[in-house]
């Protein structure tokens, strides 16, 4: 049993190795967008990006419905190939039909959410970005085959580096030709999903040729709804709550100081670098382990996952907290005057790190809806205080609300776990020396 862990520990270790040189490299690239966006076209340039960003990530998440991370379960679970094509294709297809459906739904709302935020220079950035939103879909189911196949070079190449990559040796390539439209970033990030959809798409096509299929009838569209749907509500509502911050501050502040403010978001996202990567490789075998009913090996995967995720975790945090300014600076001088809600946000995702992979846990061992149940709190929490205090104290105020939110659901899911299931997701400091 000793050895099986070890083995385990390493499989994580190693494989969180090679997903965290993917992401960094992606992240790099992804870096290298939003210093292109915050220098050469401009903080309002940036701001409507943010915005149209924001309905992109909407729509995705809706027309997701939670397929793709209730995918990761069900091809994890799954031993038979002809099964896992045929449970991949039947969960795209309802994937593929609703991300057209919702996409045109913002398309044609494009207009009047241009004119309930009296910003009319946004309405063809939210149609673009309503047209990406089938592509993104694409992506996302088919890099979570990749996740529960526990291919997770495959996964971080596609989902972590040329979901980055692409987009930004377009917007450079508009750059050096000096198409300086407003548009350009959405445009790029359009194009960049195109191509990077079709090619996991059709590496997916090529792993399933002259598979036969074969599928359990009880897996028909509305078990996969069913399924899923919990997983959507909890996404939606993290996601929801993620952005809400640029929601409220679009009625508030002008896009100049939404581009500062989402700039301050990107950076503090990096504490949660570790995190990301350390749940990818986690995620498959929470679902297994909770399947085989194996809690020894259970604990243990999540023990060692949280020690990982805060001690890669903390050095960033403090390096970013403690030279805030000089980070900033990397983006224009203008953007120093975000330095405070970089703290702030930064704080909450130390958190995260902390409390370790809760939504992992829940989502695979079934306990999606009390996810759901946490996180809505939260939302409801983030929400009012977001209106409140963004009349007080604008950007900060907004972060502040954003912070409770992401650490009032992280801290109440953890407790939960612990004292309902016995898995203790947060760091322990008594295990360092272990």
């Amino acid at each position: 049993m000793n050895s099986f862990l070890n083995t385990n520990k390493k499989e994580i270790l190693g494989k969180g190795i090679k997903v965290f040189f993917i992401r960094g490299i992606g992240y790099v690239f992804g870096f290298l967008f939003t210093w292109i966006l915050a220098n050469k076209y401009g903080p309002y340039t940036q701001g409507v990006f943010a915005i149209a960003f924001l309905f992109l990530s909407i729509g995705n998440m809706i027309s997701k419905l939670g397929i793709e991370t209730a995918l990761v379960k069900w091809i994890a679970n799954s031993v038979d190939i002809s099964e896992k094509k045929a449970i991949f294709f039947k969960s795209l297809r309802v994937t593929f039909i609703s991300s057209v459906l919702v996409g045109l739904i913002i398309f044609l709302c494009a207009p009047l959410i241009a004119l309930m935020y009296d910003k009319p220079n946004v309405e063809n950035s939210i149609k673009i970005a309503a047209i990406a939103i089938p592509f993104l879909s694409i992506l996302d189911v088919s890099s979570n085959y990749f996740k529960g196949e526990k291919e997770t070079t495959t996964f971080g190449i596609y989902f972590h580096l040329l979901k980055f990559l692409l987009p930004f040796l377009i917007i450079l390539v508009f750059y050096l030709v000096s198409i300086q439209t407003i548009e350009a970033p959405i445009i790029s990030y359009l194009l960049g999903l195109f191509l990077v959809s079709t090619t996991i798409f059709s590496h997916v096509i090529i792993r399933f040729k002259n598979k036969s299929v074969s599928l359990d009838k009880s897996f028909t569209n509305k078990f996969i709804i069913l399924e899923s749907y919990p997983m959507m509500i909890s996404s939606a509502i993290v996601m929801i709550m993620g952005w809400s911050d640029v929601f409220v501050l679009g009625f508030y502040v002008s896009e100049e100081n939404i581009g500062i403010y989402s700039t301050a978001i990107k950076l503090a996202a990096i504490v949660s670098f570790i995190y990301s990567a350390v749940a990818t490789i986690v995620t498959p075998k929470i679902a297994t382990y909770y399947k085989n009913k194996q809690q020894k090996e259970l604990k243990e995967t999540v023990r060692f996952s949280s020690k990982i995720i805060f001690l890669s975790s903390l050095p960033i945090f403090l390096l970013i907290f403690c030279f805030p300014e000089l980070v900033l600076t990397i983006f224009g001088e203008e953007y120093i005057k975000g330095k405070t809600v970089l703290r702030i946000l930064l704080i909450a995702q130390l958190t995260n790190a902390i409390t370790g992979p809760v939504g992992p846990v829940f989502q695979m061992t079934g306990k999606q809806v009390k996810l759901q149940n946490f996180i809505s709190i939260a939302l409801v929490i983030n929400l009012i205080l977001s209106v409140v205090l963004v009349n007080f104290y604008s950007l900060e105020g907004v972060a502040v609300a954003s912070a409770l939110g992401m650490m009032t659901w992280n801290v109440l899911g953890a407790l939960y776990l612990y004292h309902k299931m016995n898995i203790k997701t947060w760091v322990s400091f008594k295990s360092f020396s272990k």
